[in-house]
């Protein structure tokens, strides 16, 4: 019987994957942890943190814990422009 491998080796492995091919196995794997009978409550859990996180960016926004950038200013500090933008 042959040993499964790591999750390490399983990412070095998928990494040399086309770009098509990386998209199908994530999202395999993501459609893998969505199913069975718990999945909706699952799901629940998973809405219920994001509007939790969303309230606490809002919170952090408005209460100038957090400063907002432009996307222009973000594309300046990484060097590159949006795709399909000139």
């Amino acid at each position: 019987m042959s040993q499964i491998p790591s999750p390490d080796e399983l990412i070095a492995t998928a990494m040399q994957l086309p770009v098509s091919d990386r998209v199908a196995l994530a999202n395999a794997m993501l459609n893998s942890i969505d199913t069975g009978p718990d999945s909706e409550s699952n799901q629940d859990e998973i809405d219920a943190a994001w509007v939790a996180e969303i309230g606490r960016r809002i919170d952090d926004i408005e209460s100038d814990r957090m400063k907002t950038v432009s996307s222009s200013e973000v594309w300046k500090r990484i060097g590159g422009k949006p795709s399909g933008r000139t």
